[in-house]
């Protein structure tokens, strides 16, 4: 018993150590989005998008990890015989239905997210010019 005791408390304090680690990986991330958000908006316009995007990406994540948890319906296909291409167009059709509810059922919130998005790309003629150079790359 006092061995696996001792394993239980390795373990848990391992994976505190992993999340600190991950927490300060994260950190330095939105740092580094910040800064990099600093070269086209003036300081204050960078932390509000910076911000905005790190809650997008909270939100994404957050509505992924509800549907994984409320059991999705399955559909019956099988996807051992699809191609990669088939498999990748399935789950952008599984994703696409599942923004799609999302923005029926919050459209006060989906509005919102959009209005914050436009007008994080008007205020920067940089950014503007930025985007529309990815955008050229990959049409």
């Amino acid at each position: 018993m006092r061995r696996f005791v001792a394993r239980l408390a390795i373990s848990i304090a391992l994976l505190l150590i992993a999340l600190v680690a991950i927490m300060m990986a994260v950190g330095y991330f939105v740092y580094a989005l910040y800064l990099w958000l600093a070269m086209y908006l003036v300081p204050p316009a960078a932390a509000v998008v910076a911000g905005l995007i790190i809650l997008v990406v909270a939100a994404v994540l957050a509505l992924i990890a509800r549907a994984f948890m409320r059991g999705s319906k399955r559909r019956d296909k099988d996807y051992s015989s699809m191609t990669a291409a088939e498999t990748a167009a399935e789950l952008g059709s599984l994703l696409g239905d599942k923004v799609q509810g999302f923005a029926q059922m919050n459209k006060s919130t989906s509005m919102l997210t959009a209005l914050a998005a436009g007008f994080a790309v008007g205020v920067s003629p940089k950014l503007r010019s930025l985007l529309w150079r990815i955008i050229k790359k990959m049409t």
